[in-house]
This record gives C-alpha cells, structure tokens and sequence, in this order.
C-alpha cells in the first residue's frame, strides 16, 4: 500500500513450531500509527495478567513504523515490547542500525514471538521465505559471533541479524539483544525473554519497496529538514560522550554509587579523552548525524579492544558510578558487555553496587571490590554476564533482587526496578518526575527532559510548570517512538509541524498536533493500565530514598535534593493532565 504500512503481522508460535501471516486492520493502523502504539496496545490485549515474564506465555513483540526503511532521517530503529523480566511490568527497548529498515522490507510491520522452542532456534526471513533453524551450534556464542555465524550459513547479502549473547541464554534479567555488532535493544531485558524462549537470532533480509503517498514532496521537504541541520553538530563530531562535561560542570554526572554528581577525573573518561582511541564515525540508516564513534585501543592492557562507543550512558555508569578514571577501560567494558549480550547501564550499576556494598561491610568476598579498580570491575562483567558463581549469578538479578538479598534495599537506586540514566534528578527536577513516571522505570529517553534542564532552556532546579513540560516532551517521544524516528533527530527533523507534515505526506492522512496527542494519551495510558494490573500504583511512581533525602555534597548542585512535597506536588499535576485520578489510574 502506498501510505508507509504493509499492514502484516508475521506471528511466530516456537512452541508449534508454526509461521502465520495476519493483517492489521485500517483502524488500528490509524489509532496505533506504528511502533510503540501498535505493539503496546498488542501486548496489552494478548498478554494474560500475572504471567511469569521468563514463561513461554510471555510475548516478543517487534514493531516498525510508517517512517520506517522511507528516506526520512534518522528512522532507523525498531521497537520491542514485552513483559519485562527485570521488573515484572511493562518493557519496551528500541535499537537502531540496519536491521528496522531490513524487517519492513520483508514485507512486514510487525513481529509477535510467542512460546518456546524446543531446542535453540534461528528466526530466518528472506522477503516471503520464512523459516524456523537449528541455532543449537550458535548456542553459548557471543553476539558477534552468532551475528557472523548465521549471515554465512544464511548466506543471503545484505542479510542484519538481531541476537543475543550468552547472557540472554543464561537468563540475566538485564540482557540485551544486540545487531550490527554495536547497537543494543538494552532496556528492561528483552534477550532474556528471546533467551527464555530458546530463539537465538532473527535474522532478516527485504527487496520490496516501501511506498509512500507523496514522495516526490516527501523528497522536497527532507531536503529542506536537512539543510536545518548545523554543520558542527556536537553529536556528529564526538558522540553523546560531550555530556560527560556538561553534566559534572552541573553537579549530575553520577559518581561513586550516586553519593555524588561530580567526578573529579571525569577529564580521564569525557570527550577530549575519547579522541584518544576513535578511528572513525558510523552511522545508522539514512542518517546524517552520524552520532556512532568506532574506537580502538592500540596499547596498554586493552590493546586490541575495537568497539562502538562507549555511549555516554555507558561511560557514566563504567567510570562516574564505579570511579574508573581510565576510557581504554570503560571501551573494554564496553566490548565485553556488548558480546556478552548485557545493558551497560543496568551491569555498571549492579558493578557499583557492589563496591558499594565491600564498603560497607554487606557482601564477603575473597578478594573485595574497590571504587577505581577497573580489573576487578571487568572480571565481575564477566561473571555476571555468563552467570557465574555466587556474586555473577546474584548481580544478574539486577538491582532490587541483588540490594534485597545484600541487605541494601533502602540505598538501592531505581525505580520499579530499572536504573536510572546517567542525569542525578537531584539537580534535575523535571528529569526526577521523568523517572518517578515513566512506565518501564527511571528511563530519561521517554521525555528527554534532560535535554531542555541541562542546556538551561529551563530552571533546573524549579518544579512548577514541569508537569506540563514532561507531558509535552513525552507525548512528542511516543509519536517518535511509533513512526518510529531517532530521538537525537527531535530537535532537528520532528517538531510537530514537522511531524504532522511527515506523516501526512507518508501516509496521506492529514492531523494535527492535538490528534497526535490524543494518540499519544492513549499509548501512554494503555501502558500504564498494563502496568496497573501489574500491581504497580501511585506508591511505586517514586524516586530512592538518597535523592529525597541525602543532598548532593559537590559540585554545580550542591545540598540539592527532591523533597517529597515537590515530587508530589508534581504528580498530582501530571496525572491531571493525563486525564488520570489523583491515585494515577486512567479512567475505564
């Protein structure tokens, strides 16, 4: 059809070992627009209340846009949704690269996994040929590996595929699914789930064409967005780690266990010090930004590392939280969570949990684990990515399991479960009820509202008109994630005008800023609804007891905390504006 939609669901049940093709109705297609609206009200109609997330019951959805494998900027992701293992509520984890553009081209908008398989099983989809494989000699592989593996054996060119490493086979509850070598679905543990089901990689390969309703104006208006783009874009040239400066000039880049916002080596890992090892750019499909930095290090102890990144995140969480002050380091850190199949963030946290917890006095070891040694750090990524021994297999829990069994559960930092990004709300206010609301738990890329706090565009430290900043920004995000685009490309390709434009010209149907809104309500809400019949209530909208009650001691916020009166005060405004009761529940 020529308005961006094939309208076909591919269903795969492993358990049946059987393939089917469905059709998406013209009015879902039009209420969900793509991506996270379509897979979020799926998973919210198939999933049955209660599952256990590792059960084959649980559900892999993945979705794709009318965006999508188009030559609009930056549309390059595919979104996954599912019950997620980490934190037993709603899980939804993006990833960008090939692979999106590769999956609409086959033909299809959306992917439902569903079972078990009942040995290790390969997904391969060629344009119509789609077949269930043998993966039982990928199984125990690395990510880079079963990715090299499956495209020779497959042998089609052009083939992308999405797999796990052995983290999603071992069932760490933070486990990534990972293509193109470099970019992570990372969020919520969609590779334990693909892991629980005994599928090891999908991989995908399209020829047809994607049609659009108007693409000869659609061409005219992407050059025209692209020549707002300036020419020494920040991002283009040094990747996300610019913020390691900005945040620690501010008091927020999150260091020792988050006791701090303020890393007094952050020079050794920001960058200036990245320029040290980057060999080149990468960029994502039909993207000009080119954010992807390759790095290699050519002496030392890591020589011989060769990765994409370290991301920003990665770095905040490698080097501020466990005090590494070395980015040859954090790069190997990086390459080893990337093979392994785990989400940087989750495995620095749980990394810096533990050196917390040596501190302390709550967790015996032979050989203690202390803030700064990088060594000692990667020798425990690798247990806790492969599972091993008691340490590995208590860290691969994730935060809350690991804090409860250590005794540690009132210092924990997450929320409903997940980590937070690299952005201490105690200087971020905005950014705190960004976390406190987010469905999946603490995760900045659901607002951003990092983005306007951090650049000053607003008061970082103020509370009032945040609510309706976050509902703002968060609306924007959803209809981001359901085209599906790049959030990096929000401030220079999707405002709404520029939304409305794109997908009218896509898709041939004119809206306006107030009805993607209205759609973007209701994809926020059905989340939400799932997550409530979870168990989750206004009492888990909340942020650790360290930002409410212990002041930041340094730095650019220093003695800054968020009072539970403000963050309250904030949500009681927010669930307002969504239309939800004082106690966040939506209306039936």
């Amino acid at each position: 059809m020529k308005d961006g939609y094939s309208r076909n669901i591919l269903r795969v049940n492993l358990s049946a070992g059987t393939l089917r093709e469905e059709s998406i109705p013209d009015d879902v297609v039009s209420e969900c627009i793509g991506g996270k609206g379509l897979g979020t009200k799926t998973l919210y109609n198939e999933l049955e209340p209660g599952i256990e997330p590792l059960a084959p019951e649980n559900k892999l959805i993945f979705a794709v846009g009318p965006f999508t494998a188009t030559f609009i900027p930056t549309t390059s992701r595919y979104g996954i949704y599912f019950k997620s293992p980490l934190t037993g509520i709603y899980g939804e984890s993006y990833s960008g690269g090939f692979w999106a553009p590769e999956f609409k081209k086959a033909g299809y908008d959306m992917m439902i996994i569903e079972g078990k398989a009942p040995k290790p099983t390969y997904i391969s989809i060629v344009d119509d040929s789609v077949e269930l494989k043998d993966a039982k000699h990928f199984w125990g592989l690395d990510t880079h590996d079963t990715e090299d593996g499956v495209k020779k054996e497959v042998g089609e060119k052009g083939l992308r595929v999405a797999a796990i490493g052995p983290a999603g086979e071992k069932l760490v509850r933070f486990a990534c699914i990972c293509n193109e070598y470099g970019r992570q679905a990372g969020r919520c543990g969609a590779g334990a789930v693909m892991g629980s089901k005994n599928l090891k990689a999908i991989a995908v390969r399209g020829t047809k064409s994607v049609e659009v309703h108007d693409e000869d104006k659609l061409r005219a208006f992407v050059k025209e967005l692209i020549t707002r783009m300036p020419k020494d874009l920040p991002l283009s040239a040094m990747g996300t780690p610019v913020m390691v400066n900005l945040e620690n000039k501010l008091g927020t880049f999150p260091t020792r266990y988050w006791h701090k916002g303020f890393f007094k080596d952050h020079a050794a890992i920001n960058s200036d010090a990245m320029k040290s090892i980057i060999i080149g750019r990468k960029a994502c499909f039909n993207c000009p930004i080119a954010c992807g930095k390759m790095v290699r290090v050519s002496d030392g102890k890591y020589a011989g590392t060769e990765v994409e990144g370290p991301e920003y995140e990665t770095i905040y969480a490698i080097g501020g939280l466990c005090e590494i002050a070395d980015i040859k380091a954090v790069a190997k850190a990086n390459d080893l969570c990337d093979r392994l199949g785990i989400d940087t963030m989750e495995t620095g946290n749980a990394v810096a949990l533990a050196m917390e917890a040596c501190e302390l006095g709550k967790m015996k070891m032979e050989n203690p684990i202390r803030y700064g040694d990088a060594d000692a750090a990667l020798d425990l990524i690798g247990k806790i990515g492969r599972r091993e021994g008691p340490t590995g297999a208590m860290l691969s829990e994730g935060i809350r399991r690991a804090a409860d069994m250590l005794g540690m559960s009132d210092i924990a930092i997450h929320v409903k479960g997940l980590v937070p990004a690299g952005y201490d709300p105690r200087g971020l206010k905005g950014m705190g009820l960004g976390f406190a609301v987010a469905t999946i738990g603490a995760s900045h890329l659901r607002s951003n509202m990092y983005a306007p706090e951090s650049r000053g565009i607003v008061d970082r430290f103020a509370t009032e008109g945040k609510p309706a900043l976050l509902k703002e920004l968060e609306d924007r995000m959803v209809i981001l994630d359901s085209a599906i685009a790049c959030h990096f490309g929000r401030d220079l390709f999707f405002n709404w005008d520029d939304l409305t434009t794109l997908l009218q010209l896509v898709t041939g149907k004119t809206t306006t800023k107030a009805e993607l809104q209205e759609k973007a309500n209701r994809i926020v809400t059905t989340a939400r609804k799932f997550n409530l019949r979870e168990g989750i209530s206004r009492k888990d909208d909340t942020l650790p007891k360290r930002f409410m009650e212990e002041p930041l001691p340094e730095g650019g916020s220093q003695g800054s905390i968020v009072k539970k009166e403000e963050l309250n005060n904030m949500l009681d405004e927010y669930y307002s504006l969504r239309g939800w009761t004082n106690e966040g529940i939506p209306p039936k």
